[in-house]
């Protein structure tokens, strides 16, 4: 009896096989990461970059002060507002869009003492119970611990009518930064907050309670901005 032999298949056809397969996994991880950049850039901005109805570089500015230390970028519309014998005490700057005073930022010394330990509900009840006895139509939109510069922080939103009936939308962060206290609030008409959105956190996203700018954006390489991005680190 003549014994078949086995055929094997030649050492190219593998190769080629399992070329066309890393291909496969190479393209599809491609469209997963192409995908998760233009979410990201629907979110926020990502290494300076704004998607919105096309693909732009942000404009922005830096503004850093001493004695308190606080350094930060913020959106080219914007402008800073220094004006503190306007604003009363406690506030150190503010940042507010050109076109429109009543849309922007301020940061402000003092606010609540807070105990961080505290659950986040606990700590918004203690910042929002006062609000709500004054605002019509008090809306919570959201509420958590965060960190702000490095620090412990809460951040709220939320939004209520203002005496002529039109919805305004405010975050409101309160920052503990060893013996100081900082309490920092942004804020637009509801309707446009969404556009806004982005400009608030490139500001919410590089302060920086050393006096100097972070590398939120030209001192970072580009691998570790990568590295941050995708598993989300913060400072």
């Amino acid at each position: 009896m003549i014994e078949q032999q086995e055929i094997k298949p030649n050492k190219f056809q593998k190769l080629f096989k399992i070329l066309k397969i890393g291909v496969v996994v190479l393209i599809i991880l491609a469209v997963l990461i192409t995908g998760y950049f233009a979410y990201r850039l629907s979110q926020k901005d990502l290494f300076g970059w704004r998607l919105n109805f096309n693909l732009s570089k942000v404009e922005t500015g830096t503004y850093t002060s001493f004695a308190p230390n606080i350094a930060f970028l913020y959106p080219k519309i914007f402008e800073i507002d220094s004006n503190r014998e306007r604003y009363g005490k406690g506030y150190l700057v503010g940042i507010k869009l050109k076109t429109d005073d009543r849309t922007g930022c301020d940061v402000r010394l003092g606010g609540p003492e807070l105990d961080f330990s505290k659950n986040v509900n606990d700590l918004t009840d203690e910042i929002v119970s006062p609000i709500k006895n004054k605002a019509s139509d008090f809306k919570l939109i959201e509420n958590k611990k965060t960190k702000i510069g490095g620090r412990d922080a809460l951040r709220i939103s939320f939004s209520f009518l203002d005496p002529i009936g039109a919805r305004i939308r405010l975050d409101q962060a309160f920052i503990k930064d060893k013996s100081a206290r900082y309490f920092i609030i942004c804020g637009t008409g509801e309707y446009q907050y969404d556009f806004f959105r982005k400009d608030f956190n490139v500001f919410y996203d590089s302060i920086n309670f050393e006096g100097n700018i972070s590398d939120f954006e030209t001192n970072r390489s580009w691998y570790r901005a990568l590295l941050e991005e995708l598993f989300f680190w913060r400072k």
